[in-house]
């Protein structure tokens, strides 16, 4: 067994009794508009051969540099192969490619993985665990996206609970249309005197992942004294919109 499915299994130990708990929760409550779609897992679909395309554009802030570094790319996501997890639950290998411009073709770059429980998706990418949703979908939950990885607690994704926004709401990207997409919120600090943080998801039903945004500055300081309004000394802003989906056939 591989360590990635391996740090599924143990997690899938310590999650089977909570799951059934929670399962048990989600079939004797009430459905609302708010709440799940007919299939929770909609909106992370895992068939296999399905793929999504991505824009990625990132811009990066240096000290003493007075404007960012500017990149863009296209990034691909596959569903590649199914494995049997050791508690039941069902463990997805997903292959994660970029276009190379020069040579015009995809490149892949790294494997990775995602389990399906019955109250939550995991994903371990890199090495990083983390729960991008959990089941029931409800405005009223949080939860610690990063819960079974030991995270420095410098990382600007540290100590923030994620929650639901926007549940079930329709959306659009240039002439992409989604009828049913929710947006997981995973940290909001906009208004700060010393920095900038903003993380959001949203993930579209019948497709998955369709618009991520990371967005982490520090602003310029000098001796402990904040200089300007808003100025940004260093940080990254990472803006990911799909362009593309569909199946392998």
């Amino acid at each position: 067994m591989n360590k990635t499915l391996l740090s599924f299994s143990i997690i899938g130990q310590q999650l089977s009794i909570k799951s059934f708990l929670l399962v048990l929760a989600i079939t004797t409550s009430c459905s609302s508009p708010e709440t799940d779609p007919v299939d929770p897992y909609s909106y992370f679909p895992l068939e296999m051969g399905m793929y999504r395309i991505y824009s990625v554009n990132e811009e990066v802030y240096s000290a003493g540099q007075k404007e960012p570094a500017k990149k863009s790319w296209k990034e691909k996501d596959e569903v590649i192969r199914r494995e049997s997890g050791a508690n039941g639950n069902s463990n997805f290998i997903l292959s994660r490619s970029i276009w190379d411009t020069q040579g015009q073709y995809w490149r892949k770059i790294t494997e990775y993985a995602v389990s399906s429980f019955p109250d939550k998706i995991i994903v371990n990418l890199d090495n990083e665990i983390f729960t991008p949703l959990i089941f029931p979908y409800s405005a009223n939950i949080n939860w610690d996206g990063y819960e079974y990885f030991n995270m420095s607690d410098l990382d600007p994704r540290y100590g923030h609970q994620h929650h639901y926004e926007e549940i079930n709401k329709p959306l659009q990207f240039d002439s992409l249309k989604f009828a049913k997409t929710i947006k997981v919120s995973e940290r909001s600090d906009t208004t700060g005197v010393t920095q900038y943080r903003l993380g959001f998801k949203f993930y579209a039903s019948g497709v998955g992942l369709v618009a991520d945004e990371q967005t982490d500055f520090e602003y310029l300081q000098v001796n402990g004294e904040i200089m300007g309004y808003r100025v940004i000394a260093s940080g990254t802003r990472r803006v990911k919109r799909i362009v593309e989906y569909g199946a392998m056939q």
